[in-house]
């Protein structure tokens, strides 16, 4: 049996790793707090200006929003769960917001806690297929209906930006 040295990069590595993801939810929790009580009110015009002035990438900011809102604020996890799901890669994780529900969370957890990346998306993209397919909507070309998924996902700004990118001038 080894034991890590306290010298040894690859320990040290991990726990950056898992400081780095417990920092990505504790930034999310924060900026989700932050918008949805306007406590950016009194140091910038607006929230994306807030997030312009700190420099956060505001698609990083609302990917790391979402995941927090879910599984800190909507469906909150015990402590241990949280620890272990910060390991993923944040698409990953938002892709596990969007399908999480109280009847499928820990399936959830499961899934993103023991699959690698490309296995927990594949899987997690099954479970919103499934959920979608569930909700009787009219069936949708698949490239199509993940244009729609993506747009929902925007902020309301960026959302105006692609209406705005699609108007066509007519001459």
């Amino acid at each position: 049996m080894t034991s890590a040295k306290p010298t040894d990069p690859i320990a040290a590595l991990r726990a950056a790793r898992q400081q780095y993801g417990m920092a990505r939810l504790h930034m999310g929790v924060l900026l989700e707090h932050i918008r949805t009580t306007k406590c950016w009110d009194g140091h910038a015009e607006t929230f994306t200006e807030l997030l312009e002035d700190l420099r956060i990438n505001q698609t990083a900011a609302y990917q790391y929003m979402r995941v927090a809102k879910r599984f800190f604020f909507e469906l909150p996890l015990p402590d241990g769960a949280l620890t272990a799901m910060c390991l993923a890669n944040i698409s990953t994780l938002e892709l596990a917001s969007r399908v999480a529900n109280e009847s499928n969370l820990e399936e959830v957890v499961g899934v993103v806690t023991t699959l690698g990346e490309r296995d927990a998306k594949t899987v997690l993209e099954e479970m919103l297929d499934a959920q979608l397919a569930g909700m009787d909507l009219p069936r949708k070309e698949p490239r199509l209906a993940k244009v729609l998924r993506l747009y929902k996902e925007l902020p309301d700004d960026q959302r105006i930006d692609v209406r705005n990118a699609l108007r066509v001038s007519h001459v």
